[in-house]
């Protein structure tokens, strides 16, 4: 199981990869797009059992895309994350399910193609857990971040989306970094 940050920390997370994130409520969890044009699949799983919900989060916001201020609510209605910054152009996946197995191997890229999937479960086993776990044009450029307050305690995943299908720019994917700041008041 991954230890709790609570200093400030940099963490990389290499073209096709995962990183997973024991976040304290309060925390600043900032995803940066190092290269540009790199998605990032993201998912937060409460200590209470909640897993992010975009059909919840869209609902309560009354909104297809979060904006600055607006949460990512669980599938129970609780507020997880807070938006505070986005810096990108957007608009964000919220409508796209994360790439899987059955999307490359439907678009002739085989069943053993990296993917946000998979990426999640390889990530979760780190923390003991296992389970189910119920895209157009990328636009960012190098440098574009959104970043967001824990409301709650959580696991933060992320994923450098491995998809080099789709005919979108750039093929290869690239690196993120995640930025965590532990909330001031701990």
């Amino acid at each position: 199981m991954a230890e709790r940050t609570t200093e400030a920390v940099r963490i990389g997370v290499p073209a096709r990869d995962v990183a997973a994130l024991d976040v304290s409520a309060g925390s600043l969890i900032t995803v940066v797009d190092l290269a540009g044009r790199q998605g990032a699949d993201c998912l937060a799983l409460g200590k209470d059992g909640g897993i992010s919900c975009t059909r919840t989060t869209r609902s309560l916001n009354r909104s297809l895309f979060p904006n600055i201020g607006q949460s990512i609510y669980d599938d129970n209605g609780k507020a997880m994350l807070t938006l505070v910054e986005d810096t990108s152009p957007g608009p964000h996946g919220l409508l796209v399910p994360p790439c899987d197995p059955t999307m490359y191997r439907l678009r002739a890229a085989g069943c053993a193609h990296p993917s946000c999937h998979d990426n999640y479960h390889k990530a979760l086993a780190g923390f003991g857990m296992t389970g189910e776990i119920v895209i157009d044009v990328n636009r960012s450029a190098a440098g574009d971040k959104i970043s967001f307050r824990a409301k709650c305690d959580l696991i933060f995943l992320v994923s450098a989306c491995p998809n080099d299908v789709f005919k979108r720019p750039p093929l290869q994917p690239t690196d993120l970094e995640v930025r965590i700041e532990p909330s001031r008041t701990e």
